[in-house]
């Protein structure tokens, strides 16, 4: 698999490219078996089971803040990447260029325009 990794504070952009057995093993793994909304461990709040109001409004922030969503998945004519690369963008404009590099700034645009609008909703 190719692709890139953008993290960025406001969102974290996955785009991977494969073959059809790679991509749907990797869409199970990102959007099945990983629980994104657990905390360490695989708990939320307080390990003896008790949770405190900050507890509860820490398992709050996890639910809105967290998760994973496939923005696009589809058939590209020719490959983008040539191996997997882990971005930090401490700025949108960086990361945007990181993705115009490969002439592919469409991703990053619109995996943060929904990124932005869902923080808007919420």
């Amino acid at each position: 698999m190719t692709g890139l990794v953008a993290l960025h504070s406001d969102c974290n952009v996955v785009v991977v490219e494969g073959g059809p057995k790679q991509q749907r093993k990797f869409q199970r793994l990102m959007l099945c078996r990983i629980k994104w909304r657990e905390g360490k461990r695989g708990t939320v709040g307080n390990p003896s089971g008790s949770f405190s109001h900050e507890d509860r409004a820490a398992t709050s922030e996890l639910d809105s803040d967290t998760g994973c969503r496939l923005i696009w998945k589809g058939t590209v004519k020719q490959r983008a990447f040539d191996k997997i690369q882990f971005k930090a963008c401490p700025t949108e404009l960086y990361a945007r260029e990181q993705f115009r590099k490969r002439d592919v700034e469409h991703y990053w645009d619109l995996a943060y325009s929904g990124a932005i609008l869902e923080t808007l909703d919420s």
